[in-house]
């Protein structure tokens, strides 16, 4: 196969994976990649996904959907899902995601990707946010959050909240509370529940200060 060809069946995709390429044409040789990332046509995200030099990286739904691709099962959450819904105010340099494989980080040519490790019990929450003709998995804004509370037990006291920085008016009206406590249960931690608790009061408490 030439690379016009491989272009051609290919540059709909933000990312490739070698699976889909030797599913499409089973005879390929792995080889061709190499050569054509020596010729810059081609750039590694990590082992096995690939994508087009060429392609523009537009906005976070591309680097959102990049990393639901290269770590399977796995949804964007924690700080990268809060500076979707605006709950934090800073742009996030690292994609954070959790999967219920292991804990792992990937610092790749188009950024670094975080994901941590969550029981499959609690890998739940999530939404398909529309991406052109894709779909990105992203944490529920209340899932987010409890993710985020979940796998980070030090977040316990109003010190620690306010390190957060948060957008207290935002989440304040855009987090649908009912949906909060709900999740929570499903969590059936009475650790997690007792920090969700103080920080619910923290939101309800600072929510108007600024």
């Amino acid at each position: 196969m030439n690379y016009l060809n491989f272009q051609h069946a290919f540059d709909r995709l933000p990312v490739i994976s070698t699976r889909e390429v030797e599913k499409a044409f089973p005879d390929f040789d792995r080889n061709a990649l190499t050569r054509w990332q020596e010729k810059g046509y081609l750039q590694k995200i990590r082992s096995g996904f690939y994508r087009f030099a060429s392609r523009p990286l537009k906005s976070d739904s591309d680097i959102f959907f990049i990393a639901n691709r290269i770590y399977q099962p796995s949804y964007v959450s924690l700080q990268s899902a809060m500076r979707w819904y605006d709950f934090i105010p800073e742009g996030v340099f690292t994609v954070t995601s959790v999967s219920t494989l292991k804990t792992i980080q990937f610092s790749t040519s188009v950024g670094v990707f975080s994901y941590r490790s969550l029981k499959p019990e609690l890998f739940w929450g999530y939404h398909l946010e529309a991406y052109g003709d894709f779909r990105i998995k992203i944490a529920d804004p209340a899932k987010a959050l409890l993710d985020l509370l979940y796998l980070n037990p030090h977040l316990a006291t109003e010190d620690h909240f306010f390190e957060l920085r948060l957008n207290m008016m935002e989440i304040k009206e855009k987090l649908d509370f009912h949906v909060f406590e709900q999740y929570l249960e499903y969590f059936s931690s009475p650790a997690l529940m007792a920090r969700a608790e103080s920080f619910m009061k923290f939101i309800e408490a600072h929510a108007f200060t600024k």
